[in-house]
């Protein structure tokens, strides 16, 4: 039970400092899945309420696209050291001052009129709410007996795909009503409780100063700000056109600079904060490629679909809600039944049926067209709410399930940083291909259409002939016309950027599960069948 408690990102204190049993689990477990929700939904809804954020702060495009970076960059950079932070000072009170910090800064942003001062404390927020995501495991595995593990690595499951595609109603919600503040002020509310819970049923624990006094700060600064620095520079790369952008170009070098200094560090010091011998184990390195892979996957609905709906079908947060919410709710009735073949098939089967389902969901929609609505992706979406659902807690359940106490740090900052950077790299890279494939196509479609064209003539004389009917347009006919046939070229251009973008992600999760071959079955556990040739444990 501790290899697996320390595995998850919050290791139980050594004996010298160990913390009186948890006399209420269930409330404490509720507690951090609180704060995993947290985590994960202020993510969504920023990105898809920073229009109404912009707009409240008065905040110009280039200006508002630095308040996700700062966010997002601030959970990577404590990404690396906020297991340990748990494990020297407790998780009551690591959590309880995190929330503290997380609730003030909440409530100040939106009556800030600052713009560096915005940013600093959006930094803030997510320094702050970084650490939730590490302690929930941990707590979930410490404070349930082993034979609920599962269904507390499910919940943990759960409030991902859930909350990531939940996001976009509660921000609909919020812009509908004219409310955009609660984008940050609901926190106060939901962290408030989660602190509650917490100061109810999480006993206390003592400080470990011997761990205190060998702690790898050296580590913890490299580490923090290299995987920063590159987060910020993956987040910002589509806008500034990467490497033609001296922040891109330095944020990356930099970034890259800092890690190379903290793999130096590993190898040197006596008491390292990650042992990196242990990213070499087969059962650890692909589990972290195939969470990268996962946050890949997941861009198919978290970027590309959004995207389409608002750019060709003009919808609102609203309409898109609606949509993405047929991912969210059957995650209800999908996580126990996931868990249930959990109980009698092996994880790595789960895990490539899960990642095939994501696959054959976006192959599905690659036969969009400009006229696709909301209802057309219905099908495409149960069965990407179904792989994202096996998938995702399978490969959770594996991970922890091949956890020994001596890897437990190591592993759980794989995991984590695993998870921000698969997400990362995936919107980077689809944002960009998605771009480049937009001006290819429009370039294409450009060069068979010429003046003069009888099938030009024809489109730009209809055009034109709309036109004129309109009073203010007497003597623009004609260039109203051809500035429609081009917004035409655009959208078709759009359409089939987002079938490639389709087609790559359907790809990427198809070769995904040949990875799986690699790995070896996990030690016999709680979470896992019992095996042929060893007596079942409980």
């Amino acid at each position: 039970m501790t290899a697996a408690v320390e595995a998850a990102g919050a290791p139980v204190p050594r004996p010298a400092a160990a913390a009186a049993p948890c006399l209420r689990p269930l409330a404490g477990v509720a507690a951090v899945l609180l704060g995993a929700v947290i985590s994960t939904l202020n993510t969504r809804v920023t990105g898809f309420g920073l229009a109404d954020i912009r707009g409240g702060l008065g905040l110009g495009f280039d200006e508002g696209s630095w308040l996700a970076t700062a966010f997002s960059a601030g959970q990577m950079v404590v990404a690396p050291s906020a297991a340990w932070f748990s494990m020297v000072i407790g998780v009551r009170r690591f959590l309880l001052w995190a929330s503290a910090i997380f609730i003030l800064s909440s409530l100040l942003l939106p009556l800030m009129a600052d713009y560096d001062l915005i940013i600093a404390l959006q930094t803030v927020r997510g320094l702050a709410v970084g650490t939730f995501i590490p302690a929930s495991l941990g707590f979930i595995l410490r404070g349930l007996a082993p034979r609920w593990w599962i269904w507390g690595i499910a919940a943990y499951a759960f409030r991902f795909t859930f909350s990531q595609n939940v996001a976009a109603s509660l921000e609909a919600w919020y812009s509908e009503t004219g409310h955009w503040q609660w984008i940050f002020w609901q926190n106060v509310v939901l962290t408030g409780a989660m602190a509650l819970i917490i100061l109810w049923a999480v006993p206390r624990d003592g400080i470990n100063r011997d761990l205190l006094r060998r702690t790898d700060w050296g580590a913890i600064v490299f580490a923090g700000l290299g995987f920063g620095l590159v987060y910020v520079g993956l987040d910002q790369g589509n806008r500034l056109d990467w490497l033609n952008s001296g922040i891109v170009v330095g944020c990356l070098a930099g970034g890259l600079l800092l890690i190379a200094a903290f793999v130096v560090n590993e190898a040197t010091v006596e008491h390292p904060l990650i042992h990196l011998p242990v990213l070499r184990q087969v059962n650890v390195a692909i589990p972290a490629l195939l969470i990268c892979a996962y946050g890949f996957g997941s861009q198919a609905t978290a970027y590309v679909l959004p995207d389409y709906l608002t750019r060709i079908q003009g919808l609102r947060a609203l309409q898109i809600g609606d949509v993405l919410n047929w991912i969210a709710v059957p995650q209800f009735l999908l996580i126990p039944l996931v868990v249930l073949a959990l109980r009698r098939i092996d994880a790595r089967l789960l895990l490539s049926i899960g990642f095939a389902l994501i696959a054959i969901g976006s192959w599905m929609d690659t036969g969009l067209t400009h006229d696709w609505a909301g209802g057309d992706f219905l099908p495409s979406q149960i069965v990407e709410a179904a792989g994202l659902a096996i998938g995702l807690t399978s490969l959770v359940t594996f991970a922890v399930s091949n956890i020994t106490p001596p890897q437990a740090a190591a592993i759980a900052a794989t995991i984590q940083i695993s998870r921000l950077f698969g997400i990362e790299l995936g919107t980077a890279f689809i944002q960009t291909f998605v771009r480049v494939r937009e001006q290819v196509y429009s370039n294409l479609i450009g060069q068979h259409l010429s003046s003069g064209s009888d099938v030009v003539d024809r489109v730009v004389t209809a055009l034109s002939t709309v036109f004129s009917q309109h009073a203010n347009n007497i003597g623009l006919e004609t260039s109203q016309g051809i500035a429609a046939a081009g917004r035409f070229v655009q959208r078709e251009a759009y359409v089939l950027a987002y079938i490639d973008g389709f087609w790559i992600v359907a790809w990427v999760l198809a070769l995904a599960p040949f990875l799986v071959l690699l790995l070896r079955r996990p030690p016999p556990n709680p979470m896992t069948p019992p095996r042929n040739d060893i007596p079942a444990r409980g």
